[in-house]
């Protein structure tokens, strides 16, 4: 990723939707090489613009490069199908946004506990930070956004018991909320600043809870 670059955020224009579509669609250094500059133009700027302006009141935004990295995975694509930019917090709680072409979606929080984190997650939801976090979900779902589908423990983590008021979240090996909207004409308007931030202020307290409850390990 790269930080972004200080510009107006005036929408993606119609050809970035197309262009991410079709290169899901022929994701080869072929079409990359000959359509590249609409990648250059319809693509990175809007999205470095959007970055930029959400930065201003989340703090610096990365912005997605284009390139996957296949060092571990030369079996993937080369090439990103998506774009969009994350904002992490100095907790390691991510507020990210991602263009596709089937639309545009919004994610907030961990994409993983692992070792200590883990262990502090589940200390936290079954003590009395739990009820604390129950309400920021709850605040986070009154602003549009729902539980995202994460790993999960099969049983009852060892220690807690199975009938715990919260126990589908002891279960939980990660935690995001998120929303996404379709694609339409909204997109080449000012209106995805005023949803990716309207949606991560929605989940303010969530990121505060895990900033506190759950520190960045490593």
């Amino acid at each position: 990723m790269s930080t972004a670059t200080s510009t107006v955020f005036t929408g993606w224009p119609a050809d970035a939707v197309a262009f991410l579509s079709e290169l899901e669609a022929d994701n080869t250094a072929e079409f990359w090489a000959a359509q590249r500059h609409r990648y250059d133009t319809a693509v990175r700027p809007p999205t470095s613009a959007l970055a930029a302006a959400l930065g201003a009141e989340f703090g610096p935004v990365r912005v997605f490069r284009p390139y996957r990295n296949r060092r571990f995975r030369p079996d993937v694509p080369p090439y990103r199908t998506d774009t969009g930019g994350v904002a992490s917090t100095a907790g390691g709680t991510d507020r990210g946004f991602v263009l596709s072409g089937s639309g545009l979606a919004v994610t907030v929080g961990r994409y993983a506990f692992t070792g200590p984190a883990l262990r502090a997650y589940r200390a936290a939801v079954a003590g009395d930070a739990g009820g604390e976090l129950a309400t920021a979900l709850a605040a986070a779902a009154a602003g549009g956004l729902s539980l995202l589908p994460a790993p999960s423990a099969a049983r009852t983590p060892l220690g807690y018991p199975a009938d715990h008021p919260r126990v589908a979240l002891l279960r939980l090996r990660a935690l995001q909320v998120g929303h996404t909207w379709a694609v339409g004409p909204w997109l080449s308007t000012h209106e995805p600043l005023a949803r990716v931030a309207g949606a991560w202020r929605a989940a303010a307290p969530l990121v505060a809870w895990l900033d506190a409850h759950v520190p960045e390990v490593g």
